[in-house]
């Protein structure tokens, strides 16, 4: 299996086998050791793992049903992989992810009972990835002021915080930001562009 085709299956079925496919791609593709896509394969993974283990099945099968991201992963794969356009690609990922990720909240609102137990799955998520976003979005966009930055990141993650936000919306967009910080890392590491 290439890097590309097990990143297409964490992209439209994310689970921890899919990661462990990836990132053994990766080790054997000689990706180096201190790429930033480690850590973030490492937290996505943690993440499956303990919703995996902590939900029914057909709660984590919905949750991999709404990561799925099957239909835009084609066009992003192919955007990858040309040097041109993947700073592009990163800001146009940023800029898709902070509207989704408030869309997600807004549409799962009835959604509310499952996950309850998983706020502390969901909080350590999202406790990385505002460190990692907040670099990330550094990198590409660097005049964008640090209160902005702040900002931004702050309305992306608040479904995460808020009581009334459903637990399938937020390990949703909890699942959708470290996809695309690993889109946008692979990227990176396929073009030597920024995000490394």
């Amino acid at each position: 299996m290439a890097v590309r085709d097990a990143l297409k299956n964490v992209l439209t079925a994310p689970a921890v086998e899919g990661l462990w496919a990836l990132r053994a791609e990766l080790l054997e593709a000689g990706l180096p050791q201190d790429s930033r896509i480690w850590p973030v394969v490492d937290e996505f993974q943690k993440f499956l793992d303990e919703l995996a283990t902590s939900s029914t099945s057909r709660d984590y099968s919905e949750l991999a049903s709404k990561l799925d991201i099957g239909a835009v992963s084609g066009v992003v794969l192919e955007n990858v992989i040309e040097k041109e356009g993947a700073e592009e690609l990163g800001l146009r990922l940023l800029a898709g992810l902070l509207s989704e990720g408030l869309m997600v909240a807004a549409t799962r609102q009835h959604v509310k009972a499952w996950g309850t137990e998983l706020d502390a799955v969901y909080r350590r998520s999202a406790w990385f990835l505002y460190g990692e976003l907040w670099r990330w979005a550094q990198e590409l966009k660097p005049d964008l002021p640090a209160s902005e930055r702040r900002h931004l990141l702050d309305r992306l993650l608040s479904p995460v915080h808020s009581d009334e936000t459903a637990g399938l919306s937020k390990a949703t967009l909890i699942g959708l930001l470290f996809q695309v910080l690993l889109l946008s890392y692979l990227s990176s590491e396929v073009t030597g562009s920024p995000g490394k």
